[in-house]
């Protein structure tokens, strides 16, 4: 069935392709510019385009900041912003196509010494987009994550690409940034944090199967992964920053595209052309069914329904503007194995049950800008976000004579429900070029709503009823009003034109465990020239934990009660300190490389000596609940990154990472470990190269390739006779745990796309290979019922994804 679908898709997306108009085309580059420290729109900044020969196109920016340069020609284009007594800023390889307006959007810095030579400044895509940072940070926009290889048009799996990022789960697009659990990382969108931004989301974690953010509502947004600025608290690993873009203020723009991932529509357009407001809707249905009837291999029997949705309403004015924005995703899947013949390679759930699963998740907000006077702006964001986990299991009881034969037990219910209205306002103050302060207040007033149940699987004999029952025990009963504050200020001062001094503190307080903490934070960044920079950051950071935990009730080990013994944890606390090195070597191509140490402290451990920490939580799916904890485990990340890039230029691009890296942690039995994410290392190589077909160039064939290689999974010795006896895995004792590793981790991933450019209309068609040589990586060692022996059991080793080939058709209009 394979080679029928590939076949077929291929056929049908050509033929659309070739029915486009090649008549060639100009287009407009439409965008707004702002000072970097203020955000205040520039006036008269003038932007030109060199096409060649002489021929330069040029503009300025109107009285609110927004530009227009029209009928520039199909293709790559660098862009240039210039203005007095500001850094002039080229932006590289700005595509334009006939059917779309290309959006650059930007800001210039003011000359910290106007007496220095003026000094041509090329900034490349990967620049923060946020002043304040020092170090370990990427920026990132719609057109790269839909560019890499494999990455499946979601956000969290291209920056698994990113130095010190493991991308070496296929199940989940997990962010595990240099040995950190994905319990550290933060979903910031439009300026507040929320809750887990993924399908089939389990509680408490950062990751999950298929992002709900679709990479077409992208802007300008910033991936940060140590010693951030103060602005950026509550998390202790990395922060995802997400911008949604807004729509197009000129004309009105429809794209339509069906593939594997799903079929979507979005539109985009004016509200008002003379004020330059404008919408931006996106909507996508699963349409995994389809593709499964063709045999294609997902990963799971099960059908996995979704649907996501997102918009944005910009009123902008000269005096700033507010917008309404929204995103929200629904998921569901039924994973059953009672009607299995023999056991399965499923890749998801638990084997020896029948789960019901959904997950719903969704924020609505709106933002306010103001520019209260020279040099000043407000910028204020009030926004409601909720989230659902509901979840049902019913055990497998198979026959000891026919595999076939069962029953089912309830064991496991739960509905977990937590929402929270959310205030971001942030002041930006340039008291002049050298000079600037950004500050705010971020409150967080949560509603909680959890109850879950599970049973007891074990018979229990009742002596009154002269009957076996089989116990509920309720795990959680949470209903709470939380609030958490929080309050930074972060400075910025030029020492010299090359000289940069960041600095500032980030104060929290949590009603969760009524916890207060004052983090200090302080960058340098050195401009030894306009293509080489030095810098060195120092942050102290802190986090919650999983909200659940705090209202899990159990009879605990130390005193045999039942309650919320763990109502009262502490943060976990940590020191980010890091040293970086950026060269451009050409204009085109850099080199990155950073050093790290992180210290982590206050981590909670069970108070009985044992193994466990949170610093090994939040992978996977399914919850934890831990015995009693008190905050004295410990733990520490180190390791060198590199960086090697070439932007797109001449035909092709290429982006190589390496992380060679230490993760350890200590419990409350005192003994230092492996974490379970201590792979040791991670290398990722992937590039593109596009070909030009015809003779008036619309037409475009690329072509992109991925290798990742890294260490495999930590594992624990299995005890085999306790196991046998218990019926579960059990392994031999806390002292041998991630004592064993997997062997090493790798795919290799192919795209191939054909793009044509018409003059109303754009064509797509791609296709990703994904895992190309059907590499079999392992993800964990089960024991199962074996089909060969009816009533007993075995151990297997789980395999990850298989070889799968994802496949999208799109058209713009």
């Amino acid at each position: 069935m394979k080679p029928f679908y590939l076949e077929t898709s291929l056929s049908i997306a050509f033929f659309l392709a070739m029915t486009t108009s090649i008549l060639a085309q100009t287009q407009s580059i439409i965008g707004l510019v702002q000072d970097a420290d203020s955000k205040e729109p520039l006036i008269g900044v003038t932007i030109t385009v060199d096409l060649g020969d002489g021929d330069i196109r040029g503009t300025l920016t109107d009285d609110a900041g927004f530009y227009e340069l029209a009928d520039i020609p199909q293709g790559k284009h660098n862009v240039k912003f210039e203005y007095v007594g500001f850094k002039t800023v080229v932006i590289s390889n700005v595509i334009v196509t006939g059917a779309k307006q290309a959006r650059v959007n930007t800001v210039l810095s003011e000359k910290a010494d106007q007496l220095q030579e003026a000094v041509v400044r090329a900034r490349d895509k990967t620049a923060s987009h946020n002043d304040m940072v020092s170090v370990s940070s990427r920026s990132f926009d719609a057109e790269e994550a839909e560019r890499y290889a494999g990455s499946r048009q979601d956000p969290a799996r291209m920056a698994q690409n990113f130095a010190g990022v493991q991308g070496t789960d296929d199940q989940r697009n997990d962010i595990v940034v240099r040995g950190n659990s994905p319990l550290g990382l933060v979903w910031r969108y439009e300026g507040i944090d929320i809750f887990n931004p993924n399908h089939f989301a389990i509680a408490g974690t950062t990751g999950g199967p298929i992002s709900m953010i679709n990479n077409k509502v992208i802007g300008n947004s910033d991936f940060l992964t140590g010693a951030f600025p103060s602005e950026y608290g509550n998390g202790v690993a990395g922060f995802f920053d997400m911008k949604m873009r807004n729509g197009n203020y000129n004309e009105a723009e429809y794209s339509a595209q069906f593939g594997l991932w799903g079929t979507e529509l979005n539109a985009e357009g004016p509200i008002n052309k003379e004020k330059k407001s404008s919408y931006l809707v996106n909507y996508r249905y699963a349409t995994f069914s389809i593709f499964q009837a063709l045999g294609i291999d997902l990963g799971t029997d099960a059908t996995p329904a979704y649907q996501d949705a997102a918009f944005k309403l910009n009123f902008p004015s000269k005096k700033g503007g507010f917008s309404i924005f929204g995103l929200g995703g629904l998921s569901a899947i039924d994973i059953l194995f009672s009607d299995d013949e023999a056991p399965t390679e499923e890749l998801y759930g638990l084997k020896d049950r029948d789960q019901y699963f959904r997950t719903n998740m969704g924020v609505i907000g709106m933002n306010w800008r103001r520019y209260l006077k020279k040099n000043t702006s407000i910028n204020t964001t009030l926004a409601y976000n909720v989230q659902q986990v509901k979840t049902r299991h019913d055990k497998i009881f198979r026959d000891s004579a026919v595999y076939t034969r069962f029953s089912l037990l309830p064991v496991l219910r739960y509905n977990m429900v937590q929402s929270k209205t959310a205030l971001h306002s942030q002041l930006n103050k340039k008291f002049n070029a050298r000079s600037s302060l950004k500050a705010g207040v971020m409150l967080d007033m949560f509603n909680i709503n959890f109850l879950d149940s599970t049973r007891n699987e074990t018979a229990v004999w009742n002596s009154e009823t002269q009957t076996a029952e089989y116990p509920w025990v309720e795990l959680l009963d949470g209903d709470d009003n939380p609030l958490m504050a929080r309050a930074y200020g972060n400075w910025k001062y030029r020492l010299t034109g090359r000289l940069t001094m960041q600095t500032g503190l980030h104060f929290l307080y949590t009603q969760m465990g009524d916890q207060v903490s004052v983090e200090p934070r302080l960058g340098f960044t050195f401009d030894r020239d306009p293509t080489e920079r030095w810098a060195l950051a120092y942050g102290n950071h802190s986090q919650t934990q999983p909200t659940y935990v705090y209202f899990a009730q159990f009879v605990d080990s130390v005193s045999k009660t039942f309650g919320q013994h763990n109502a009262d944890m502490g943060l976990t606390r940590s020191h980010h300190i890091i040293g970086s090195f950026d060269k451009k070597l050409r204009k085109d191509f850099r080199i990155r490389t950073e050093v790290y140490y992180q210290s982590l402290y206050n981590v909670p451990v069970e108070v009985i000596p044992s193994s466990f920490s949170l610093l090994n939580q939040g992978s996977g799916f399914v919850r934890f609940f831990p015995d009693v904890v008190e905050n004295t485990g410990t733990g520490e990340n180190y390791g060198i990154e590199l960086t090697l890039e070439k932007f797109f230029s001449k035909k092709f691009f290429f982006l190589a990472t390496a992380s060679l890296f230490e993760s350890k942690y200590t419990g409350s039995d005192g003994k230092k470990r492996d974490t379970d994410f201590n792979g040791n290392y991670v290398v990722n190589m992937l590039g593109g190269y596009d070909v030009k077909v015809g003779k008036t160039g619309n037409r475009n064939i690329h072509v992109g390739t991925k290798i990742t290689w890294g260490g495999g999974r930590l594992y624990s010795p299995i005890d085999t006779a306790a196991t046998i006896a218990s019926g579960t895995q059990v392994v031999i004792n806390d002292n041998l745990r991630n004592t064993l590793q997997f062997k090493d981790y790798f795919r290799w991933d192919m795209r191939v796309a054909y793009r044509t450019s018409g003059d109303k209309v754009n064509h797509e068609i791609s296709l990703d290979l994904i895992n190309l040589l059907d590499i079999q990586n392992v993800l964990a060692i089960s024991y199962v019922d074996d089909p060969n022996l009816p009533g007993s059991k075995t151990f297997v080793e789980e395999y990850q994804l298989g070889f799968l080939p994802s496949f999208f058709y799109k058209i713009e209009f």
